[in-house]
Parts: structure tokens; sequence; C-alpha cells
């Protein structure tokens, strides 16, 4: 892997974390009286795309550095930091399980 290569890997797994502290904070979105997860699912097409260009750069292990960047990014979401609630619990905390880790963890497994 060269310098440039191992940059945009960096870069790719700074834009995860990014995204998994964007879909925690915006998941309890809802639509008039119904809560509505929608980043759930944008977390996991996202997710899919990371997945895919950070293949692109290496076969190695480390093309799962993004989607490792995101789970941890939930995992702390999912603590109560600083005597606080936890930042997400119940279905929402499995919609983003399920769908922004599940879903691409699950193809990446398959290919």
């Amino acid at each position: 892997m060269s310098v440039d290569e191992r940059v945009e890997l960096g870069l790719l797994t700074a834009a995860s974390v990014l995204l998994g502290i964007l879909c925690c904070a915006f998941l309890m979105i809802s639509w008039g009286p119904i809560p509505f997860p929608i980043t759930a699912l944008i977390a996991g097409a996202v997710n899919l795309g990371f997945l895919w260009l950070a293949g692109q750069y290496t076969p190695s292990a480390w093309r799962f550095a993004p989607l490792a960047a995101f789970t941890l990014v939930v995992i702390i979401a999912m603590f109560p930091v600083g005597g606080s609630a936890p930042w997400i619990t119940g279905l929402p905390l499995l919609l983003i399980l399920g769908l922004g880790l599940g879903m691409p963890a699950t193809i990446a497994a398959r290919v």
C-alpha cells in the first residue's frame, strides 16, 4: 500500500467516525408523532460505500477500518457519558446495529 492509499484509507476512517456521530445524533428524527429512523438506512448505505472504497485501496483486513470506527462510535453512544443517560437505546439502537453495521458486514462476508 502506498502512502497516498494509506492517507485515503485514514480519511475514509475519519469520515466513518463522523458518519457514526451524525447518525447517532439524528437517529431519533420523527415524522410527526411517528419515530422515523432514516439515518440507520443512510448509515448502512454509506458504510457499504466506505467498505467498497476501502477494498479498492487494500485487500488486507485494513479494509474494515471504516466499519470498525463506526462500530466504536455506536458502542460509545450506548454507554452513559458523564453521568447522563445513554445517547441511544432500545429500538433505534437495534436498527442502527442491524442496518448500519449488520447489512455492510453481511455483504462484506459474502464477497
